[in-house]
């Protein structure tokens, strides 16, 4: 077994296609096929499924996926550990946060000699990055409506979620919008905007507040939608337009706080909890407990 078998096969099962595999490793498919077909054989055991679309792994494929991505992230290390110092690590994955983005960079500032990541990407993408061992603590916000199918999949995952506290969603709005400094809004009043969602941003929220099942791909199809990853272009166009944004991590920063309108939205005030999500058997380091409390001061008196 080596390495580069692992490779192939983590990727095969990432990607649930052979012809996926071999695009994103710069190979045949044929060739993925039978780096596959040799770790099945040296381990005597079936690890994907060949189906009609794609691969899919077995339950003992699943288990040594889990070994697999271990030992391809320990690997990386192993091979950069004479190029440095031992160093304090930090590896976060968060859902996407103004908020959380500058209390990390406040604490980066603050803190010295701190070898860090931080990625901001979708509650699975939290799940993929702890199971690979890429991030130690993820931070996420759940809608009440999800806590109970989310709380099966922490479980099953082997994972464990700590509440920092509970928010609402809001309208957020920029001069140009007839909102602008209204005290709230409601769900009637939601029907008749034209939005700007965030790609990365979960549906949930947007499936909830809707009225009447009218969720986000309804308003997509109606093409009141504009979608975007990107972030300035996101708060430009609230700046200048009338398009609006549902979010709960979204806050602009300080510099356009003045400038755009944070609207609470009637009847689903404390519906969204926020906290941070980690592997039940390896606890939190020094480092990523110092960040927690850090991030617990900090929003224990502007939390929203």
């Amino acid at each position: 077994m080596d390495l580069k078998q692992l490779q192939y096969f983590v990727v095969s099962v990432d990607s649930g296609s052979f012809k996926k595999t071999a695009e994103l490793l710069y190979t045949t498919q044929p060739h993925v096929s039978k780096i596959i077909k040799s770790l099945e054989t040296e381990l005597q055991t079936e690890l994907l499924v060949r189906k009609a679309r794609g691969v899919e792994a077995t339950e003992i494929g699943k288990k040594v996926y889990e070994h697999a991505c271990r030992i391809l992230v320990e690997s990386g290390q192993i091979y950069t550990a004479g190029d440095r110092q031992p160093a304090r690590m930090l590896r976060v994955a968060a859902n996407p946060s103004d908020r959380l983005a500058r209390i990390f960079r406040r604490f980066y500032i603050e803190e010295k000699d701190l070898d860090a990541q931080y990625l901001e990407c979708d509650l699975e993408g939290i799940f993929q990055a702890l199971h690979r061992h890429t991030a130690e603590v993820g931070f996420a916000y759940v809608d009440q409506t999800q806590k109970t199918a989310f709380q099966q999949t922490l479980e099953y995952k082997r994972l464990e979620f700590t509440e920092l506290g509970v928010t609402g969603p809001r309208l957020f709005v920029g001069p140009e919008h007839p909102l602008y400094g209204a005290p709230e809004v409601s769900g009637r009043e939601l029907r008749d905007l034209r939005y700007i969602g965030n790609e990365n941003d979960q549906d949930i929220l947007s499936i909830q507040l809707i009225p009447e099942n009218e969720d986000y791909r309804y308003y997509k199809r109606k093409g009141t939608v504009l979608e975007t990853s990107s972030r300035e272009l996101m708060v430009g166009l609230l700046l200048e337009t009338d398009l609006c944004h549902i979010g709960y991590g979204f806050s602009p920063d300080a510099s356009l706080q003045e400038k755009i309108c944070s609207i609470p939205i009637k009847g689903a005030k404390d519906s969204i909890f926020y906290g941070y999500i980690n592997r039940k058997r390896d606890g939190l380091s020094d480092e990523a407990r110092k960040f927690v409390r850090y991030v617990k001061r900090e929003l224990s008196s502007q939390y929203d």
